[in-house]
């Protein structure tokens, strides 16, 4: 991936921009809100640690009450109220404060962890919703480059990795509020013994960073990439189950996927040192400081540092311990997530949509291919489709026949606007396809294509779409057409059946026909055919296309099948080669012409299985 980089101390870019863009700046308020909770929650946490100076002088009394600012406005609000004055009484109300300090954090904590919870759940959800619909409304040329696998990795792990950076970033920001307040309490009571921790606490957060960071997020690229990788070999293990069994590839398949799996272990695991280990050496580097901080108290009075303040910069540091390991921690994670955020924005700012106008077409009267080149941005020294011409009339039918490989396919997908031609146009009554609006367009046409997809739902909701709109008595009739309604009535659970995951419970021909009745359901104007009944026997093939015909007077029908008996009736019939057009005319005019259409038709006829090599040989 080649997206922005999203936070690299060590590269000199920050991920600030990044995060202002997609999180703080939409969030604006909420964001707000967050921080005031943890600088809220960092002041309670300083004003607990420095509580126990007066309570320590409290307890052993060691400097008097009238030595401490605390303590003398401690004791002159029980003067006022009336509370009796001792010792006793006065650490009893210490006790107290310091409770209800640490009650209002842990609420305040928690508070806060709810709100960053709930921020970074909606995020997730925006992410994934927001990179599902771009895949779906990217261009279709541009999804063919990547596996199914790929896609889906690319459409979870960015939503995942978005809520993971969010929780890492609320950790860095505690962490940096916390450590802040923290050693500006160390100043207050003592400013020589709060810079040397000062030093030794930044200092080692800037040494950490520079060494962990790029090997975090190098670690990020391998587990981001091998994530895909394992996604890909899972989808199509699943996808080509039938395949997987029939060539005995189940172990094949489970080595693979184990072999993904031992890879990813190693970088993972160094993640989890990389996030972990400053841990572990701060609190060496924290337990240095206080034992040299206690000997100073000891040895060297005169440096002013008191025993009680030796307590509250004992656990002052043992606070910014955590805070500084979390500061790393968050580091560490941002960069092994950036990769997936780098996904993000590649895909939403660099996977081109498809283009379209925004005129619409109230009635297709004419389609029409004017010179049309064709070939594939991954193969462009292949052209599928040279200088093409055609020109279809609402109320014929046009055939398109010819050898695997010759374009037929791709003529579908041009029209349908699944692919752009690299050069000429495609018209719909005289208006380039690419000036129309392609949802509208799209709902015009009936189109019936090569590899049948069934969704995993009942046989209702893959013939309706989900169209809510569509009364049952349509349905039934759009079946009826696609001779599929007497096998639906035979069935426990009629239009109600699940039909599995990609039409698994139905045979090939059942699907094909579930695919028919789903292109000429809502009546459409333009209806295309990619050889949909090549599953069928050639009596239901007969049958189909003697029901279709009957729509033919109110749409435009296009035809591409390799069994010539079933296109005799086509006003037109193109016969394609090597991606041009090498013959037209109907089916009388083709055979009396004797060419490559007859030669393919005289062996089709005479059982020959040599037909569409024939067709190549001339």
């Amino acid at each position: 991936m080649n997206g922005p980089d999203l936070f690299s101390i060590s590269t000199g870019i920050s991920l600030l921009p990044f995060y202002w863009r997609t999180v703080v700046k939409p969030y604006i308020w909420q964001a707000l809100i967050l921080c005031s909770l943890m600088l809220l929650g960092a002041m309670l946490d300083m004003a607990t640690v420095g509580l126990s100076v007066p309570l320590f002088n409290a307890v052993t009394n060691a400097t008097g009450f009238q030595d401490n600012k605390v303590i003398v406005s401690i004791t002159g609000m029980m003067k006022f109220i009336g509370v009796p004055l001792s010792t006793n009484t006065v650490i009893v109300v210490l006790l107290v404060i310091g409770s209800a300090l640490f009650v209002v954090r842990s609420a305040l904590s928690l508070f806060q962890q709810y709100c960053t919870a709930r921020i970074a759940h909606k995020l997730r959800r925006k992410t994934k919703f927001a990179l599902f619909e771009s895949s779906l409304r990217s261009q279709y040329e541009e999804q063919l480059k990547r596996g199914r696998g790929a896609i889906l990795a690319d459409i979870n792990n960015p939503s995942g990795a978005m809520y993971a950076a969010i929780l890492s970033l609320a950790g860095l920001f505690t962490g940096v509020f916390n450590g802040l307040f923290l050693l500006g309490l160390m100043v207050y009571l003592s400013w020589w013994a709060a810079l040397m921790v000062g030093i030794l606490a930044i200092g080692g957060v800037q040494v950490l960073r520079r060494i962990l960071d790029q090997r975090a997020y190098s670690c990020g690229r391998v587990i981001s990439q091998l994530g895909r990788d394992l996604a890909k070999l899972e989808v199509d293990s699943i996808d080509g189950l039938k395949v997987v069994k029939a060539h005995v590839l189940e172990s094949k398949m489970v080595e693979k996927q184990q072999s993904l799996l031992e890879a990813e272990a190693r970088p993972m695991l160094q993640v989890v040192i990389f996030r972990n280990g400053p841990m572990f050496i701060n609190e060496v580097a924290a337990s240095l400081i206080v034992l040299g901080l206690g000997a100073m108290t000891f040895l060297a009075p005169s440096m002013g540092l008191h025993f009680s303040t030796l307590v509250a910069f004992l656990l002052a540091i043992r606070k910014v311990s955590p805070a500084m390991a979390s500061i790393n921690a968050a580091s560490v994670e941002l960069n092994r997530v950036k990769p997936d955020l780098e996904v993000f924005d590649e895909i939403l700012h660099l996977m081109p949509p498809e283009k379209h106008g925004q005129q619409s077409v109230e009635r297709v009267e004419e389609l029409r291919l004017a010179d049309i080149s064709f070939y594939y941005v991954s193969r462009p020294e292949e052209r599928v489709l040279k200088s093409v011409d055609l020109v279809m009339k609402r109320g014929s039918v046009t055939a398109i026949v010819g050898p695997t490989g010759s374009g037929k396919s791709t003529i579908a997908n041009l029209f349908v606007g699944l692919l752009t031609p690299r050069l000429g146009t495609i018209s719909v009554n005289g208006v380039d396809l690419q000036q129309l609006s392609m949802s509208a367009w799209r709902r015009k046409v009936g189109y019936v294509c090569q590899d049948t997809f069934l969704f995993n739902a009942t046989l209702r909701e893959n013939i309706a779409l989900w169209d809510e709109t569509v009364s049952q008595a349509d349905v039934e009739w759009a079946a009826g057409v696609a001779q599929l309604h007497e096998f639906v009535m035979t069935l426990p659970e009629g239009y109600d059946t699940v039909v599995g995951d990609r039409g698994l419970r139905l045979s090939g021909g059942q699907c094909q026909r579930v695919a028919i009745a789903r292109a000429i359901l809502r009546h459409p104007e333009v209806l295309i055919f990619d050889e949909a009944t090549s599953a069928l026997d050639n009596l239901t093939e007969r049958a189909v296309y003697e029901a279709i015909s009957a729509l033919r007077k109110d749409a435009i029908v296009i035809v591409i099948a390799h069994r010539l008996s079933t296109i005799k009736g086509a006003d037109q019939i193109a016969v394609l080669r090597s991606g041009r057009v090498i013959e037209l005319g109907t089916h009388e005019s083709l055979l009396n012409r004797g060419g490559a259409y007859a030669d393919l038709y005289e062996g089709e006829d005479n059982g020959r299985a040599e037909g569409p090599a024939a067709l190549e040989s001339r």
